[in-house]
């Protein structure tokens, strides 16, 4: 566990170094932090592998690991990339996550959540991003990429792996508030417009000429 971090790192880098990258409304991001606020960035789980290599050393984002073994390789690598981690999940360690995730937010620092969980299913929301955006105010921005030439893993995340020198389109949604006022009964709602923009960017980032 103290060597695959650093080889999967060496493999996203390289890999991501070859991709032409096209990037799409990512004024919506830069919009947020001119106003000096954290965001809750939210992406699928199979379409996670990018983003370390988008987001490297510039510690914009906390991000959140499962307590499992799997996770801790992923948190080392992560680590390699200069991220910060929290450890938890909805199934183990939850509301120790929440408190941590709640209190990183609060110091105005940026988190990154899977939305639709560890354990799927897959491209459907978790309730748990709708709650940590209700209990703080942060925004939630939907993120996702797509890959022209790619490998998709027959695993439960459809797990998408871009093939070096592939292009490859990152597209960013219009942020998600949950305003307080609206009360919990608000919360399925925003969860099915984060669904919504969620799947409407994802279709779109696979859609090529």
């Amino acid at each position: 566990k103290y060597i695959l971090p650093f080889f999967l790192f060496m493999i996203l880098y390289l890999i991501g170094k070859t991709l032409r990258a096209q990037i799409i409304n990512r004024e919506v991001e830069y919009q947020l932090e001119k106003k000096d606020q954290a965001i809750i960035y939210a992406f699928w789980h199979g379409r996670m592998l990018y983003f370390p290599y988008l987001y490297r050393f510039s510690r914009k984002a906390t991000i959140l690991t499962s307590p499992s073994e799997d996770g801790e390789i992923v948190a080392r690598t992560a680590k390699i990339f200069d991220f910060s981690n929290i450890r938890g999940s909805s199934y183990k360690k939850s509301g120790f996550a929440l408190l941590k995730l709640i209190r990183t937010i609060k110091e105005g620092k940026s988190v990154a959540l899977v939305g639709d969980g560890s354990r799927g299913p897959c491209y459907k929301i978790q309730k748990g991003i709708l709650n940590l955006a209700y209990l703080t105010g942060a925004p939630i921005l939907p993120v996702t990429y797509g890959a022209k030439n790619n490998i998709q893993l027959n695993s439960w995340d459809r797990f998408i792996v871009p093939l070096p020198f592939t292009r490859i389109k990152v597209m960013y949604a219009n942020p998600v508030y949950v305003d307080k006022k609206g009360g919990k009964n608000c919360l399925q709602d925003k969860l099915e417009e984060l669904e919504t923009k969620l799947s409407k960017i994802t279709q779109a980032v696979d859609t090529w000429d």
